[in-house]
């Protein structure tokens, strides 16, 4: 009897293992996913100088390859971000299909630098439940060389 109780606990400690475990891969890569969307919205802004139209359609381009979740309900809340000690809001000119938000803040010395919101999405089946945190990231620094 004592050895059919030992297993038991034994297989808890080993099932307990295997869900800490994927649960941890599973935010790693979608952590990696943020990242990599961060990085294609930063690439596209730095390409075309800024968020204009040529900009937004190559993110938009490229969150349809990367495989970044849509924004099925079509409700955008993008929060104010500080920068530099003051609060700013988003762009939000152009539609879009996929849930990011993009800061832009205000030029300094020739150059201006936008600010990258994506949001990592977790599904837990167990519960039937999803939650999403979010990533931030900004660009490197973009010069304008024509003052207006």
């Amino acid at each position: 009897m004592r050895e059919a109780i030992g297993s038991t606990f034994l297989y808890n400690i080993i099932i307990v293992f295997i869900v800490v475990t994927f649960a941890f891969l599973s935010a790693t890569i979608s952590y990696m996913k943020a990242f990599k969307v961060n990085g294609a919205i930063a690439k596209s802004l730095e390409r075309f100088e800024g968020y204009n139209t040529l900009s937004a359609q190559e993110i938009e381009n490229s969150l349809i390859t990367l495989g970044y979740r849509n924004n099925l309900k079509g409700n955008l809340n993008c929060p104010e971000r500080t920068h530099k000690g003051k609060r700013y809001s988003p762009i939000l000119d152009f539609t879009t299909n996929y849930k990011y938000c993009i800061y832009e803040y205000p030029k300094e010395n020739g150059y201006f630098i936008y600010g990258i919101l994506t949001y990592i999405n977790m599904d837990i089946p167990i519960a039937s439940g999803t939650f999403s945190l979010p990533v931030y990231s900004e660009t490197e620094r973009i010069y304008e060389f024509n003052q207006k």
